[in-house]
């Protein structure tokens, strides 16, 4: 059984997906992923977004919130919280994320040189 959208932010979003996935129907819960929606057809909703609700959000929230309600909510300012699995657990004040190894990347292998070998 499809749930249907009910705020018009909902019905908005289920109309650009229906149009960019070519489905008949979209339900609040369906994933975009789960429908045939890839990246390339993400950057396609993203503009339409833009074009249709004035409202630009990063392609990154598009992927992390894959459904409509979701995807709605987060648009409304909804919490971050339980609406893609990004809780921003871990974060440090003012919600950057916390450096790790004082900011360097730590390798386990040797980079090669310009050859191919190891450096020495």
């Amino acid at each position: 059984m499809t749930e249907p959208p009910v705020t018009a932010t909902e019905r908005v979003l289920a109309a650009i997906w229906s149009e960019v996935l070519e489905v008949s129907q979209v339900s609040v819960e369906d994933n975009f992923f789960d429908l045939g929606g890839h990246s390339v057809l993400l950057h396609m909703v993203q503009d339409r977004i833009g074009r249709e609700l004035g409202k630009n959000p990063p392609l990154v929230e598009l992927f992390t919130y894959p459904t409509v309600r979701a995807l709605a909510r987060r648009l409304a300012g909804g919490a971050r919280a339980g609406a893609g699995g990004s809780s921003g657990a871990g974060r440090a004040a003012g919600g950057a994320r916390p450096r790790l190894h004082g900011g360097r990347v730590r390798r386990t292998r040797p980079v090669p040189d310009e050859r191919g070998g190891p450096r020495e």
